[in-house]
């Protein structure tokens, strides 16, 4: 087993993310506007993950759908949904369905999602990761993170 020195610098940077991540929890529970709790979202969690774009879907049970937010990091301007993607079809469902983090990159086609891939080249987004959200008690829906850059 390898062990690796724990430095002052590393000790802070580990603290530095956690108290970010704290301030993402915070966030979300006190943002009422969409535009402005992304901006939060975006400054924080940039500090923990790189990433240019970020996504949030949450499922609505009774119309069993999906409110998909998606956002340009850099400029914070909205990205509309792509209507050509069905909700099966996205990574956003299987995720929830599944309940497991999804990595989607252009350099691993996946048969499951074709129609997504299709939407990530159209766009020039190589790579995603998608991430459950959860509540100690429920599901709630995912949080996605694009790069333009396929190896993060």
């Amino acid at each position: 087993m390898r062990t690796e020195e724990v430095t002052d610098g590393s000790r802070l940077l580990a603290a530095t993310r956690y108290e970010s991540l704290v301030r993402v929890s915070n966030a979300i529970g006190t943002h009422r506007d969409p535009q402005n709790l992304f901006r939060a979202l975006v400054r924080e969690l940039h500090q923990v993950v790189r990433f240019d774009y970020l996504g949030v879907s949450i499922r609505d049970e009774k119309s069993n759908t999906f409110h998909r937010h998606f956002v340009d990091a850099k400029t914070e301007a909205a990205i509309p949904a792509d209507p050509e993607l069905a909700m099966e079809e996205s990574d956003a469902w299987w995720v929830y369905q599944n309940q497991e983090s999804l990595v989607t990159s252009l350099e691993a086609p996946d048969g499951r999602f074709s129609k997504l891939q299709e939407i990530l080249k159209k766009y020039g987004v190589p790579c995603l990761c998608t991430l459950p959200l959860t509540t100690a008690h429920s599901k709630v829906g995912t949080l996605t993170f694009g790069s333009k850059t396929p190896d993060v």
